[in-house]
């Protein structure tokens, strides 16, 4: 199970008053210097800035800039990562739920709007700080399964036989995640506001793109889903 939070390393006491409030301060203003700039243009001095705190917060909570990036991370992806591992293997033997895998991803995505921005920032480019973690503890772990569980679809005759399980899996994260990367584009372009009744419109659509696709019986799908 992956963690979710790194280990604070504490190489002094924290100043009298800073202590309790000052490391969610600090992922706080992570999430929104990271998601807005490339790591090397933030500062320990604009984050600390930005939380309020001294900047010797910073390594004691973290130990250092990259440090503190990996746990703002974390903390949002671990429990998304819980509940699909806990998902995929509470359905291993039964029919693939993929629409709840769009629901738990999308609604994810669509609730913390700082969540793609870092992905495009930190996690796509090579070298990116981020892209280790995600390939080792996301995609190492869920992107497999979730195709293992598109062969067992396709074993049980619920999914199109002629279709490539890795390349199905692709095409499904990739109707979860592009629209939120793109939507600094895309909103403007169509006129999108990314509320509430807009991501379940969206989850709805995807999905039924995807089981029209593969051939799935979306309405069966479903109801293993729930």
């Amino acid at each position: 199970m992956p963690r979710t939070q790194l280990k604070a390393r504490k190489p002094g006491r924290p100043a009298a008053g800073e202590a309790p409030n000052s490391r969610q301060a600090l992922i706080e203003a992570a999430k929104q210097l990271f998601a807005e700039h490339a790591f090397a243009q933030v500062s320990t001095k604009q984050i600390a800035a930005l939380a309020g705190v001294n900047p010797a917060m910073i390594h004691y909570h973290f130990h250092d800039k990259a440090g503190l990036l990996e746990a703002a991370f974390r903390e949002t992806v671990a429990p998304v990562i819980e509940e699909i591992t806990h998902l995929l293997a509470a359905e291993a033997a039964g029919p693939t739920p993929l629409r709840r895998f769009l629901e738990i991803y999308m609604r994810t995505l669509a609730a913390h709007p700082w969540l793609p921005r870092m992905i495009v920032r930190h996690v796509l480019p090579e070298g990116g700080h981020l892209q280790k973690l995600v390939i080792s503890e996301l995609g190492g772990r869920i992107g497999p399964a979730i195709a293992g569980l598109v062969a067992r679809g396709q074993s049980h005759k619920m999914l199109r036989s002629d279709l490539d399980p890795v390349l199905t899996t692709l095409s499904l994260v990739s109707l979860a995640i592009f629209p939120f990367v793109s939507l600094p584009v895309t909103s403007r372009v169509f006129d999108i506001k990314l509320d509430a009744p807009f991501v379940e419109r969206l989850i709805e659509h995807s999905a039924t793109l995807f089981y029209q696709g593969t051939g799935a019986p979306q309405t069966g799908d479903s109801a293993h889903a729930t």
